[in-house]
């Protein structure tokens, strides 16, 4: 540690509150958990730091700890607005200051939110990767006091991540504009040793400032089940584990058929993706939250940011894109630290598929050249022009104008994405704001002058006071409820308002943004570098491959294959998997599993027993034996553990 980190952690010390009593205040816990606070206590020393925890593991706390701590803003990069603006409102809940630039905020806005961070007393600010290039952004950011700046899933940054983002990897730019002594953290949830060395050489992180909690997950049983008939066997799987539940399927139109199907047949559940409105994906999201819906199919749209600890199985009804895609989405389950599962339905006919996709993913550059000229066409973009500008962008509408398969154009476009030409957002609900454009005393002029609109800006300005500093939220619908007007009414009447420049009214919007990160250039001149498109290509099918070898392995225990694709390899088996499983009836010859099994449940007919008792009981069989037939029975739902630590049987055993 040098001088300045020395008298940085001296002063860090020396303060009031330190990060216990951060996390207490504002948090409710008494203590940290796994690696967080040696993590906390790295970037306070003013280190730059890579942290690895697993999905669950509390990332967000080890950037807002010291965040809040320091005097200051936190920059916050993030690749998700859904996920930006939920730990937005999170913080502004617990009292703490914080707000998100994204993709659909007008000059304006973006504007404003920029200028209360450098001048108010916010303590955090959320940006996407694409906003920090933006020259408005680095005028001000230069202004700013900065604490520290945080990279949320920090693999993007790695062409090697499954998530490579090109705008990542110009973060480290930051430096020229910011004081070269505030630190780094980068988090992530999944990395390999490749994506590690990537991530740390792009963000100067030096080795021992790598802080990785490993991503075994002792709780947690993977299940490969080769089945023909998935929904059957869904069906089995959720009546049997009667709880919170995941089911992932690759498409919107399986998540409503799948939902109905389970209805039909006796199991609560319903269907989310995001294509829905947001009312609607709130509503669905809060019913299963609160144990209304037991069940959720959805797509890969569902869960980030999520935190419900007692999901018992995760189940995916087809392979995911990538192992660390399968890592998080499995890893929902079981948060509370107790047994659970995570099932994934394979049939042989899903590798065949899955190498399809495969090849459509990487579509012709020719192809590709068509698709980016007719969206400039779509928006009337001249060419040269219309870099950062936003467009509200329906793809299938777009596809339907064009004549381009919908499939194909998704393709094209995460190719141009990866290329930095353009930016897909995911579809996020906006909701209508507005904000004054006159002081309080030009306002009360107008109004006085204006009678028609006297009730609307009484009503604005009793509910919304910091409407002259910042834009805030507001409802049409229940304005006009409380006004006895029409939605239409009050719509037509604010904007309206809007063209006297007296207001600045944005109506709500629920739908992806297209966002061009350079000039519109012709298509002639379009670069898609063979490195990105053939290093991808390639990326994407050892991704494949591995994903093919963890379905039709029978011999590796699951929970270590897994692991090793993350560089983890000094585990012992994890002895829940499917593959543990069956090798555990195997070192026992069916004829003693017979009898051991048979004797058991003789023991438990009359009444429960704890294994003790039970190993007493059969003090003629070698207890090992005894021990491995009592915890097969466990795990296949056969044998059941009271609270009180006793074994019964199962209505289907009694």
């Amino acid at each position: 540690m040098n001088k300045k980190q020395l008298a940085f952690r001296i002063f860090i010390l020396a303060m009031s509150q330190n990060s216990h009593d951060i996390l207490k205040q504002y948090w409710g816990y008494d203590s940290f958990r796994d690696s967080q606070e040696d993590i906390i206590n790295s970037v306070l020393d003013g280190n730059n730091t890579l942290a690895l925890l697993p999905t669950g593991g509390g990332k967000s706390i080890c950037y807002q700890v010291p965040g809040m701590l320091n005097e200051g803003i936190c920059i916050v990069v993030s690749p998700l607005i859904a996920l930006m603006k939920d730990q937005v409102e999170n913080l502004n809940k617990r009292g703490i200051k914080a707000l998100a630039i994204f993709s659909g905020m007008n000059k304006r806005e973006i504007d404003i939110a920029l200028d209360n961070c450098v001048y108010g007393d916010y303590k955090f600010l959320y940006v996407s990767p694409e906003r920090l290039q933006t020259e408005i952004f680095q005028v001000r950011v230069a202004k700013m006091k900065v604490n520290l700046i945080a990279v949320d899933e920090s693999h993007c940054i790695s062409q090697w991540g499954h998530d490579f983002r090109p705008a990542y990897q110009k973060i480290k730019d930051l430096r020229d504009i910011i004081d070269k002594s505030i630190p780094f953290l980068a988090v992530t949830a999944t990395a390999n040793k490749r994506v590690i060395d990537d991530v740390s050489e792009q963000l100067s992180i030096e080795k021992e400032h790598i802080i990785k909690q490993s991503f075994a997950r002792d709780n947690l049983g993977y299940l490969v089940l080769q089945e023909e008939n998935k929904k059957e066997r869904l069906i089995k799987i959720l009546k049997k584990a009667n709880s919170s539940s995941i089911v992932y399927t690759n498409t919107r139109k399986s998540t409503m058929e799948i939902a109905h199907y389970l209805c039909h047949n006796g199991i609560s559940a319903d269907y989310y993706h995001g294509g829905l409105g947001q009312q609607d994906r709130d509503e669905k999201q809060k019913n299963w939250i609160d144990e209304k819906v037991k069940t959720i199919v959805a797509t890969n749209a569902f869960g980030m940011g999520i935190d419900k600890p007692n999901v018992r199985i995760v189940v995916h009804m087809e392979l995911p894109a990538s192992p660390e895609a399968y890592f998080q989405e499995a890893g929902r389950a079981g948060r509370d630290g107790k047994k659970s599962f995570a099932a994934l339905l394979y049939k042989p006919s899903d590798k065949l598929s899955l190498e399809r996709f495969h090849e459509l993913e990487f579509p012709e550059l020719d192809i590709i050249k068509k698709v980016y000229n007719a969206l400039g066409n779509y928006f009337r973009l001249a060419i040269g022009g219309g870099q950062f500008s936003n467009y509200e962008f329906n793809i299938t509408e777009f596809c339907n104008q064009f004549n381009f398969q919908v499939i194909i154009a998704h393709h094209c476009l995460s190719i141009l994405a990866l290329a930095d030409y353009i930016f897909l957002s995911e579809a996020i609900y906006r909701p209508s704001r507005v904000k004054s454009l006159v002081s309080n005393s030009e306002l009360y002029t107008f109004q006085v002058r204006n009678a028609p609109y006297e009730g609307l800006i009484q009503f604005l300005l009793r509910k919304n006071e910091g409407i002259f500093d910042s834009y805030c939220k507001i409802s049409p619908y229940l304005i006009g409820n409380a006004l006895k007007k029409t939605e239409k009414e009050v719509e037509t009447m604010l904007t309206h308002l809007t063209s006297l420049d007296i207001i600045d009214y944005q109506p709500a919007s629920d739908v992806p943004l297209l966002t061009y990160t350079q000039d519109r250039a012709h298509e002639d001149r379009l670069r898609i570098p063979k490195e990105i498109y053939a290093d991808r290509k390639r990326i994407k099918k050892s991704q494949l491959d591995f994903m093919l070898k963890y379905c039709e392995s029978e011999v590796i225990c699951r929970s270590k294959l897994l692991l090793s694709y993350f560089d983890e390899t000094e585990f012992e088996n994890c002895e829940i998997c499917d593959v543990c499983l069956a090798q555990t009836k195997k070192t026992i010859s069916n004829d003693t599993f017979s009898y051991i099994e048979k004797k058991l449940i003789d023991l438990l007919q009359s009444k429960s027993k704890s294994i003790k008792d039970l190993v007493n009981s059969l003090n003629s069989i070698d207890e090992k034996e005894v021990i491995k037939v009592i915890r097969w029975k466990l795990d296949n739902n056969e044998f059941i553990q009271t609270e009180n630590h006793q074994l019964k049987l199962t209505k289907k055993e009694v």
